[in-house]
């Protein structure tokens, strides 16, 4: 059995599944769906959302400066829908509209599945300042 997905630019009306979505991929930060609205929505952001039967089954998240640079900030797929291309979808969705010509990205575990994607590897680094 094959069900559909469809991908869509997130909107208001998408911030509860968002932020739903986010509660059972263990992410508290847009687990608000105030905050869900506003971050995926915000200046410079392009957010992608993946739906089936009306209902949100994955997202990405890409901030940008519109013109060279994109960073892919969040991308996530409920399990039961993992393996079946949504990521890939989101995330070629998320970066075709960004208008960037790249887009950066921080994983811990999924290298494998970035490999998958025409690219460079690059060492980076997190700062938390203050």
């Amino acid at each position: 059995m094959t069900r559909e997905v469809q991908i869509i630019p997130f909107g208001p009306g998408l911030a509860e599944g968002v932020a739903a979505a986010c509660s059972e991929l263990g992410w508290p930060s847009y687990a608000d769906p105030d905050v869900a609205a506003r971050g995926c929505s915000a200046p410079g952001v392009t957010t992608r959302v993946a739906l089936a039967d009306q209902a949100v089954v994955g997202f990405a998240q890409v901030l940008s400066d519109g013109v060279v640079q994109a960073y892919l900030a969040q991308i996530g797929v409920l399990e039961p829908w993992r393996r079946q291309g949504i990521a890939t979808k989101l995330i070629e969705a998320a970066f075709g509209a960004c208008g960037a010509q790249r887009v950066d990205l921080l994983t811990d575990d999924a290298q494998g599945f970035y490999r998958s994607f025409d690219h460079k590897e690059k060492a980076g680094f997190r700062i938390y300042p203050g």
